[in-house]
């Protein structure tokens, strides 16, 4: 019997308790992807520190915080990799001084809110593929 291949392990950071765990639910069932859930910046953090994971999906809704995390996570101060795959989280288009910081730290993929569960795990795909 053949073992079922693992998942890609990836941090999710979501606050929104429904949105989090359709995106959950929904990867884990269609055999995308393994999310690891944090409700904030502060718990992702957390997470980032004491382990590696294969990419990061997240809400920029908390911005500086989360464009603080980026910036430690494109530093090299985690133990994923410092080119980790980002897709980023958002509302509306930011402010252009945020938007641009954003830029700067390379996201793969920016999904504005409110998008289909199908357009997430597209993107996560994307960058599995990509290996």
């Amino acid at each position: 019997m053949t073992a079922a291949p693992t998942l890609p392990n990836m941090l999710l950071v979501e606050p929104q308790f429904v949105m989090r765990r359709t995106m959950v639910t929904v990867g884990r069932e269609l055999r995308i992807v393994d999310f690891q859930e944090a409700t904030s910046v502060a718990r992702a953090q957390a997470l980032l520190e004491s382990r590696r994971f294969g990419g990061l999906v997240l809400d920029m809704g908390d911005g500086p915080e989360a464009l603080a995390l980026l910036e430690q996570l494109r530093a090299g101060m985690f133990p994923s990799p410092a080119d980790l795959p980002v897709i980023a989280l958002t509302y509306v288009p930011p402010p252009a001084m945020v938007a641009s910081r954003l830029a700067g730290f390379e996201p793969r993929h920016t999904l504005r809110k409110p998008f289909k569960v199908g357009e997430l795990l597209e993107s996560v795909a994307a960058i599995r593929a990509a290996g």
